[in-house]
């Protein structure tokens, strides 16, 4: 789209079978691409997991127009993972803090327009803000009425979060209510009382808690 890029890293052997599962990821405000590759490639590297990693922040800006929309960020994803040759229910989705925000519209469109990748979303520290306009789309029923039904989830909370009702305990509980509302189904609700914002990643339990959900899905999808 002449705005943006992505990054996509595949384990060594995936040229000569099946396309690996995919963990695809985006940032949080103002960020970069590569710290979220940086921060999954590890733990994919060890479970032969590929990683995409989306530039959906366009550089400068806070708004939300300084940032690609939901159907933006999704048509990134299809587009690398149907060339890609990965197909339904190979993929865990993750959004970081403003990225959080955004995951449920995607996963939305994912659910109910896409190609039904997602096995699982992670939400982590960010709850669906009412004021996003996709947002509002979900509740407006756009998506229809349950536009969740069928997905799987994992929220992260970290106790010392600077803004608990937003990215913390409390917000992220109102996050996993509102996706039970439209029919999603949280497999796990990780509240780490000692973990600030970037806990989920800063503790390797926290995000092999998540793995090991995905590899549960994964095996329940494909067997």
């Amino acid at each position: 789209d002449s705005k943006t890029f992505y990054i996509l890293w595949l384990p060594k052997n995936a040229m000569t079978g099946e396309p690996p599962p995919i963990i695809a990821t985006i940032h949080g405000h103002a960020s970069w691409a590569f710290d979220e590759f940086y921060l999954w490639h590890k733990e994919a590297a060890e479970r032969g997991y590929g990683v995409l990693a989306i530039q959906w922040w366009l550089g400068e800006g806070e708004r939300y127009q300084d940032y690609l929309m939901p159907h933006e960020i999704y048509r990134i994803i299809d587009q690398v993972l149907e060339r890609e040759g990965v197909g339904a229910e190979s993929v865990l989705f993750h959004g970081f803090s403003r990225g959080s925000a955004n995951c449920y519209a995607v996963t939305a469109l994912d659910r109910t327009k896409g190609r039904g990748y997602f096995t699982l979303t992670v939400a982590n520290a960010g709850k669906p803000s009412a004021g996003f306009p996709p947002n509002a789309e979900i509740e407006d029923g756009v998506f229809g009425p349950k536009p969740f039904g069928g997905t799987h989830w994992v929220t992260f909370a970290g106790g010392k979060d600077p803004n608990p009702d937003r990215d913390g305990i409390e917000g992220m509980r109102e996050a996993a209510s509102w996706i039970r509302r439209y029919g999603g189904i949280v497999d796990l609700a990780i509240e780490d009382k000692n973990a600030d914002h970037g806990g989920f990643h800063k503790d390797p339990k926290n995000m092999r808690a998540a793995l090991d959900i995905f590899q549960k899905r994964l095996e329940s999808a494909h067997n």
